[in-house]
């Protein structure tokens, strides 16, 4: 009789589900779940395998029982996944629920997930675990078997392919490479398309958000792998991996030789500035070894560990199942299979089955809550700070502000999602996810799980572009040689692939226009600002997102909203290509090196416009958040990357110029009476001359630290201005020096004119210096009555004037050269270095006044 009581409770819980107003699902907390637990285990609708792990689960990790006692999995049977497909309005799905699972009459347990894995040849089981063949981790394709829509459809975004798109693409580029070598080809002939399948995640030869995609060859390069550790006998597999990417697993070299904007800490850790000017530094880490190195990844005992808990937590891991063992746990002996890249919740995680992505980073187990996985906060564990802040745009937009006061009485767990009824504001999954429905649960807007399908432009690469036809970067560099990093919306129809199906011609999605049809700057009109118009599929990735706005807003608020929204793609896309321009042509000067592209000045800034403050600006925008638009967004790409960009250029042009003068000037000056001693002299004048110029560059690279630090320092006020004064002293007596010298010299060279226009420009910016030390004796005098409690920026200051001193001295150690110098020589001599001196001398003063 129980039995029958438990199925009818079953049967009512399903066609609540389907029901128009079914209560929400409710976490219960207390006594009662631990009762609840006890009950499952007595019924008939757990299974006896399923029991079996309870009966000692509840004992060594109960979190983990109890977490699944809460959760539709502890009440539900497969069969009422029929319904839930009906209720969101695509009840075709339920015909592809596996076989095994559509007449299953227990509910979904342990044994169901961890027992009736997907594929029985993947190389992570193990074989015996207490009686029973499990797996460990349960993927994507396990999910599948229940889930096919959900699955199918993540599977073709970033969310799949986020791990072998960042931190592991040398390794998993490497690896198509070679495919691509053997002949594959999703536009070639069958045998071509047959290798393509094999090697490939194969999205190229399959439908978008019909076919689940996975990397199923991953399966095999971890068998592979497993039996070379095992054996140590390399198969085709092994040898194939070290010809292609240098090495067998991806974590071989612990990301050390990897220099890529994609793992940023890799470009400034490798950078070659040190090694160029023959600098090594001895360091000793805590594990005694020792290595003189000029930069960090040169020392071995340098690991990247953050990498793990940083990139991966969010990206995913590459799991590689290495070995079987038999290990003592709790006193019994266990056994199962090694796994590295594991522990891993990062989206993008790469299975051993070939699952590419978990369901676990937003649902995560063992309660696996639709509820949790519609809150904003769980997308904002990777979606926030400095490079993509989200969820803290979200929170300050105006459906922010509304889910803080209300959310917390909202229906999270109705299917599909009732507009006004169950919630009165959108969330991340709202917008770009949810089945949302009228009051009587009549779909509006249909589900989805497919991220691009609600969005038209990429908003995270270097310039304005739609999204990527797939979400595999790698194939879209391979088989039409585009880079969604680099590429250029002009550049997309060159690369058109003839070959290719409808679907896939062109490596992103078409069909965007500009026109200007708005009143044109000093016009009065309405609309203003330039049009974007969108056709083929774009249109219907904006039109299904209107659709979700206009649920709640009129068509009017909702094109207007995007009119002037998508302005602000044209207006970073400009910046992004004045920035990028800019880089370019230090490149080509020579200012800068493109051998490792993110450890100089401006390559980090270019890195910063678009990685991070680009991508606020643009993200601000579109989610509604004022200040990330603004202050976080265009005012920090513009006035201070692109500022500080822009600066440097012209300071680094403007040194090569005056050398260039210089030598000029030295050629011209060549008819005195020179010395061969006395040209060596100059020259090491002028070596000397240029290390006190990279001295200054190298001041003046935390000159905007100190800036803001020292604004509050007493201390270091009056030490600066004790060294402005001494430093106006020794421009003033070499000002005096010139004019006796500028007198000698009209005798001796026909350019006197020209020196003597030189000095007299010298004056002017020495009345100059003697200004600003004017202002630095005042911002002393407000100084006294500031904090004197930040000690690293003293620290800092002291540093500052240590190098002033230090570089005193060297205009000391000069002087007394130019004593042995001929008049002539002397002159010039001189007149280089009060030039730097002063330069020197404005460039301290200015930025700390």
């Amino acid at each position: 009789m129980k039995r029958f009581l438990l199925a009818g409770i079953l049967v009512l819980s399903f066609l609540l589900v389907a029901g128009i107003a079914a209560p929400a699902h409710a976490a219960q907390f207390g006594d009662d779940l631990a009762a609840k637990v006890q009950e499952l285990m007595k019924s008939d609708v757990v299974s006896p395998q399923t029991k079996a792990c309870l009966s000692c689960h509840i004992q060594y990790t109960p979190g983990i029982v109890y977490d699944w006692a809460n959760s539709k999995h502890a009440e539900m049977t497969p069969a009422a996944l029929a319904d839930l497909y009906k209720a969101i309005g695509t009840p075709e799905w339920a015909d592809k629920i596996a076989d095994k699972f559509k007449n299953y009459n227990y509910v979904i347990g342990c044994y169901e997930c961890h027992g009736m894995f997907k594929e029985a040849d993947r190389p992570d089981v193990i074989e015996n675990h207490f009686g029973y063949k499990i797996v460990t981790i349960v993927t994507r394709k396990d999910c599948s078997q229940c889930h096919p829509k959900e699955s199918a459809e993540i599977s073709w975004t970033w969310h799949a392919t986020g791990s072998v798109m960042s931190p592991f693409k040398p390794w998993y580029l490497g690896i198509l490479k070679w495919a691509k070598s053997q002949g594959a080809d999703p536009f070639g002939d069958a045998q071509a398309k047959a290798l393509y399948e094999k090697y490939f995640p194969p999205y190229l030869t399959k439908q978008r958000d019909v076919d689940d995609i996975n990397w199923n060859f991953y399966k095999e390069i971890a068998k592979a792998i497993m039996q070379y550790m095992e054996t140590g006998q390399e198969n085709d597999i092994v040898k194939m991996l070290k010809e292609a990417t240098g090495m067998v697993t991806p974590y071989d070299y612990d990301w050390k030789t990897f220099i890529s904007p994609l793992w940023p800490a890799s470009g400034v850790l490798n950078t070659t500035l040190l090694n160029k000017m023959g600098i090594k530094i001895a360091v000793t880490s805590i594990d005694g070894n020792s290595k003189a190195i000029s930069n960090v990844m040169e020392h071995p005992s340098f690991r990247n560990g953050y990498i793990y808990h940083a990139c991966f937590e969010c990206h995913g891991t590459v799991v590689v199942p290495y070995k079987k063992e038999t290990v003592t746990i709790n006193g019994m002996q266990v056994n199962r299979v090694a796994l590295w890249g594991w522990p891993n919740n990062g989206a993008a995680r790469l299975d051993p089955d070939g699952s590419l992505g978990t369901c676990t980073a937003c649902h995560p187990r063992h309660l696996f809550s639709i509820k949790q996985a519609r809150e904003p906060w769980t997308c904002g564990q990777c979606h926030l700070g400095y490079d993509h802040p989200h969820i803290e745009i979200y929170e300050e937009s105006k459906h922010g502000n509304i889910w803080d006061v209300y959310g917390k009485d909202w229906n999270w767990d109705q299917i599909p999602w009732r507009v006004g009824v169950d919630f009165n504001a959108p969330t991340c999954a709202t917008c770009h996810m949810s089945a949302l429905a009228d009051a009587n649960g009549n779909i509006l807007v249909p589900g989805t799980h497919d991220l691009v399908k609600r969005l038209v432009w990429d908003q995270m690469h270097f310039f304005s572009i739609p999204k990527g036809i797939i979400p595999d970067k790698m194939q879209q560099a391979l088989f039409y040689g585009w880079s969604q990093l680099k590429g250029k919306l002009e550049d997309i129809e060159a690369k058109k692939n003839d070959k290719a199906p409808e679907p896939y011609k062109y490596p992103v999605f078409t069909g965007i226009k500009i026109v200007e049809d708005g009143g044109k700057i000093g016009e009065t009109k309405f609309p203003r600002l330039l049009k974007v118009e969108y056709t083929g599929e774009l249109a219907k990735h904006r039109a299904e997102m209107e659709a979700v706005c206009k649920l709640c807003h009129s068509s009017q608020w909702t094109e207007n909203f995007f009119r002037t929204a998508d302005q602000n793609m044209i207006d970073y896309d400009i910046v992004a290509r004045f920035a990028n321009a800019l880089l370019q042509l230090a490149w080509k000067e020579g200012i800068h090196d493109n051998k490792n592209i993110l450890d100089e000045y401006m390559e980090i800034m270019w890195y910063y416009i678009w990685h991070h403050e680009g991508r606020r600006w643009r993200n601000g925008v579109y989610m509604m958040g004022p200040d990330f638009a603004h202050w976080f967004g265009i005012v920090d790409t513009v006035m201070d990357k692109l500022g500080r960009m822009t600066s440097y250029l012209y300071t680094a042009l403007k040194i090569k110029q005056i050398e260039t003068e210089l030598q000029a000037l030295k050629q011209a000056a060549a008819g005195a009476p020179y010395t061969p001693e006395l040209a060596a002299q100059i020259a090491q004048l002028q070596r000397e001359l240029e290390s006190l110029k990279a001295q200054l560059a190298a001041l003046e690279a935390q000159v905007p630290v100190l800036k803001s630090q020292l604004q509050s320092l007493e201390t270091g006020y009056s030490a600066i201005e004790g060294d402005v004064g001494s430093l106006k002293t020794d421009v003033n007596t070499l000002l005096q020096q010139l004019q006796e010298l500028s007198k000698q010299l009209e005798a001796l060279s026909p350019q006197a004119k020209e020196i003597q226009k030189l000095v007299s420009e010298i004056q002017q910016v020495a009345g100059q210096l003697q200004t600003i030390g004017q202002k630095a004796e005042t911002a002393n005098a407000k100084a006294e009555e500031a904090s004197m409690k930040a000690e690293e920026a003293s620290n800092k200051a002291g540093q500052a004037i240590s190098m002033i001193e230090e570089i005193s001295k060297k205009i000391d150690e000069l002087s007394s050269k130019i004593d042995s110098v001929s008049s002539t020589a002397y002159t010039l001599g001189a007149i280089a270095l009060a030039a730097a001196v002063i330069a020197l001398g404005l460039s301290i003063v200015y930025r700390r006044s």
